[in-house]
């Protein structure tokens, strides 16, 4: 009920379009999805647990390319 309202003002307040979710939230998505009633669509991130780490390491990448050789 708490992540629902929570969800609820992040949308009133930003306006989405979508929203994903990564971290724990994409790992137990499907426990909790039919308890959502956000009025946006909501997603699991493709990557599940592994979206924050994987996008941290892109963007080290990209800032840091002679790091790659």
């Amino acid at each position: 009920k708490r992540f629902d309202e929570y969800l609820s003002r992040l949308s009133a307040l930003l306006w989405p379009d979508l929203i994903i979710l990564g971290g724990g939230g994409s790992r137990s998505y499907e426990k909790f999805a039919a308890h959502l009633h956000v009025g946006v669509d909501i997603v699991p991130a493709q990557l599940r647990n592994e979206a924050g780490m994987i996008g941290a390491a892109l963007a080290a990448a990209e800032a840091y390319p002679e790091l790659l050789g």
